[in-house]
């Protein structure tokens, strides 16, 4: 488990490789000297790396030693940490945070909270709220979560995608009698629309009783698939990935040699100054299996207009690579170094038509040089084939020194992601 830095004379470090028997040694004195003391401590009693130690063994030991208390797991690209609450070494409730920051609750958080494997957990002791939503014991629990994931590991090929969309086959009223109540609501879920991620978060059902009651409506043809499914994968294939190994471990090592520290992330502004243009960029991102995008950006017209958060891509081992947009507009500059402050490089989306937005993106470009200048700036042209009729377009935007210009198809091909590829390839140090 890591220590607090800096150590304070009160904690205690457990370091690898641990033992229980040392962990349950440090726990205990740490309860004696609250007792001692007549208070709990209120911050951070506990804390480490989910690599180092499983949310099931965890719990455990928190049940074995009849601690209550909230622990929190931070996740990189979530959008708030999760939490589990104990109460006498009983899980009482759990929150798990969504990407359109949306939570749930109750076992479905917990039994998804069970599979994560990254991320850094604290365990802040005190008395939780009464009225939890979680009432069987721990044992229980930890075998139906722990159960439902080995289900789901062994049929995973038999249950739809998580990117799938859905949508109904048949009229509801042509629906038998007597239909369970959790298909009911699953079907709610499913009209709503939404790929099955969306339907399952909808759901209040545990994350793998929504997707065996979606595999049973597949199976009598009550549902149909609007798009190609995939296996569901942790990692993706290799080549449908952003960066190879090579290139993660060369912008982890960037990151590493950063002073100060880079931290967990790494940015990558991404300049605009036409929204369509951005979204059109953005949706190109969306088909990298391994981009976590912001569902409901594009909905969002205020959100796609000013200063916002695209999504990430995991590096593994808590980092990641987040893309932040940003307008072009010139009442916009004080935010320009606010934004790239630290940032790994920067992609200028040029507006459309380019001929007349070829000055406001020289601008853009040579302020980010002269306040960056340790920085890489790429143009991306979003669509080739007004380029193309630009006479002497790309002449002037390669004329721009450190840049070079990538042009991305406007129609959906085999060719885009290439594209991109190769852009970001040009940001890895």
């Amino acid at each position: 488990l890591d220590a607090p830095a800096p150590m304070d004379p009160r904690d205690g470090a457990v370091v690898a490789p641990w033992h229980k028997e040392a962990v349950l040694e440090h726990i205990d004195a740490v309860v004696e000297r609250s007792a001692r003391l007549g208070a709990v401590r209120s911050e951070t009693e506990m804390e480490g790396k989910l690599s180092q130690i499983t949310v099931g063994d965890l719990l455990q030991l928190f049940q074995m030693n009849h601690k209550s208390g909230t622990v929190r797991i931070t996740r990189e690209g979530a959008s708030a940490p999760d939490s589990v609450l104990l109460c006498g070494g009983q899980v009482v409730d759990a929150s798990g945070a969504l990407a359109d920051g949306r939570s749930i609750v109750g076992e479905k958080a917990l039994f998804r909270i069970l599979s994560w494997e990254e991320g850094r957990f604290e365990f802040v002791p005190g008395e939780t709220p009464e009225g939890g939503r979680i009432r069987k014991p721990m044992r229980a629990l930890l075998l139906e979560g722990l159960g439902q994931l080995d289900e789901w590991e062994k049929r995973r090929h038999e249950l739809p995608a998580n990117d799938a969309r859905l949508r109904l086959q048949i009229a509801r009223e042509r629906l038998p009698a007597g239909v369970h109540p959790r298909t009911l609501e699953v079907l709610d879920a499913v009209e709503t629309g939404g790929r099955v991620g969306d339907i399952v978060d909808r759901c209040a059902l545990p994350d793998y009783q929504v997707l065996r009651v979606l595999a049973d409506l597949l199976e009598r043809e009550c549902l149909a698939v609007d798009e190609p499914t995939t296996v569901p994968s942790s990692s993706g294939a290799a080549e449908d990935r952003l960066f190879t190994p090579t290139q993660v471990r060369r912008v982890r090592e960037w990151a590493t040699m950063q002073r100060p520290p880079a931290g967990p992330v790494i940015k990558v502004i991404v300049i605009h100054s036409d929204p369509e243009v951005l979204r059109g960029f953005y949706r190109v991102l969306s088909e990298f299996p391994d981009f976590h995008s912001r569902p409901r950006l594009l909905d969002d017209p205020q959100a796609i207009g000013g200063l916002a958060t695209l999504g990430h891509f995991p590096l593994r081992e808590g980092l990641s690579l987040r893309l932040v947009a940003l307008p072009s507009d010139a009442s916009c500059a004080p935010l320009w170094d606010v934004a790239a402050h630290g940032m790994l490089g920067a992609i200028i989306l040029p507006s459309s038509p380019y001929g007349a937005g070829l000055e406001a993106t020289k601008a853009v470009f040579a302020g980010l040089r002269e306040r960056h200048p340790g920085a890489v700036l790429h143009l991306l042209l979003a669509d080739s084939e007004t380029l193309s009729l630009e006479e002497g377009a790309r002449e002037k935007l390669d004329s721009l020194e450190g840049g070079t210009v990538f042009v991305l198809p406007a129609a959906p091909s085999p060719g885009r992601l290439p594209v991109l590829r190769n852009l970001f390839a040009r940001l890895v140090p």
